[in-house]
């Protein structure tokens, strides 16, 4: 659910506030198994990014500990890009789920970044 389209969704639901009736008309894509344990080890390392963390980071078998900007970014971008493809989203939709966010929220880079993850994983 922590994804770009994931957020844009919602936005078409969603004006100020989320409840629980809100978030359980949301649609979560289903994951290929492979795209399953890659996001959850992605946002696992995103999640333990101190001492906090340590054990959870063991159970689940991710390292502990802060992350460069670039590492997060790529974990981001991955989890952005397998979601998407869950979903069967193309370049062109991103195109229109980044109309939906400033560049100031999604970055050109991030973005430029996004479609090319995607292209690779297709």
């Amino acid at each position: 659910m922590n994804s770009l389209v994931f957020d844009w969704q919602a936005r078409r639901y969603v004006v100020k506030h989320i409840n629980f009736f809100l978030l359980e008309t949301l649609v979560v894509p289903d994951l290929e198994d492979v795209d399953y344990t890659a996001v959850a080890k992605a946002a696992a390392r995103l999640s333990a990014v101190d001492d906090r963390f340590t054990r959870f980071a063991e159970i689940v078998g991710v390292e502990c500990g802060p992350l460069a900007a670039d590492e997060h970014e790529h974990l981001r971008i991955d989890i952005d890009a397998r979601v998407t493809r869950a979903w069967q989203l193309t370049a062109d939709d991103l195109a229109t789920v980044f109309s939906d966010f400033t560049t100031d929220a999604v970055t050109p880079a991030y973005r430029e970044a996004l479609v090319a993850r995607l292209q690779e994983l297709n």
